[in-house]
């Protein structure tokens, strides 16, 4: 995904020079590991859209959670306040990804990627909520095999989907790159695509293990283990909850 050279019109970007440098073109990563730098930036736009996914899954497990829960618990008002920042962090995305689109400019600026790693925060806590919630809570036992079965699959895709973002947050950023990918056999000079980062989630997802593609730095080892221990426990204790389900 490679960004275009257009850059900001000069009457959208601020004067002042500490303002200005957050509107400047987000950079990728720096070279290490006689590796050369082959991933671009990321980019605001293809991140909206996957965030977009992302906020409807969350909602939609949110919601069915809080209809199966007895209001004024504890974990559900903490779950209420991380979804609102959440859901703060994505208008302020789409608000800028909008900014962009109407000055027709496709470089990201630098102050979309504190907001984008926001909102993988706190998206990323408002799903280990929700499991939480989908796990422990006793009034949770009644429900049927069919609504424990869309709740994990809610989940599944959840949790795919963010640490797809991750990865190619940190293979975009993290100083020599996160990991490497075969060559695509009809472009092999192409870098990888949002889509490579989701097939490597939903693998690592589904394995609970390493994929094929080589990890190269211990931050993309710590993601992968973070990802393979939450599919890990939801699997194992869900389906232990759908088998004894009615």
């Amino acid at each position: 995904m490679s960004d275009s050279p257009e850059t900001l019109p000069e009457d959208a970007v601020p004067r002042s020079g500490a303002l200005r440098a957050l509107f400047e073109p987000l950079s990728a990563g720096d070279d290490h590991y006689d590796r050369p730098r082959d991933r671009p930036a990321m980019r605001l736009l293809p991140f909206a859209g996957v965030a977009a996914a992302i906020e409807f899954f969350d909602l939609s497990l949110t919601s069915r959670l809080h209809r199966a829960m007895p209001g004024g618990e504890m974990v559900e008002q903490l779950g209420t306040i991380v979804s609102l920042c959440a859901n703060l962090l994505f208008v302020l995305l789409m608000a800028l990804s909008a900014a962009m689109l109407l000055f027709a400019n496709r470089r990201t600026p630098r102050i979309a990627m504190p907001l984008m790693v926001g909102y993988l925060s706190f998206a990323g806590m408002n799903l280990l909520i929700n499991l939480t919630t989908l796990i422990a809570a006793p009034a949770l036992s009644t429900q049927s095999q069919l609504g424990l079965t869309l709740d994990l699959g809610l989940a599944f895709i959840s949790i795919t989907l963010n640490f797809s973002l991750w990865y190619q947050l940190a293979d975009a950023h993290l100083p020599g790159g996160a990991f490497d990918f075969e060559p695509n056999g009809h472009r092999p000079e192409e870098p990888p695509r949002w889509f490579d980062y989701f097939v490597l989630s939903f693998f690592t997802n589904s394995t609970f293990g390493p994929t094929l593609e080589n990890t190269r730095t211990r931050p993309a080892k710590a993601l992968m283990m973070v990802q393979t221990s939450i599919a890990l426990v939801i699997l194992v204790l869900l389906v232990a909850r759908i088998i004894q389900a009615d």
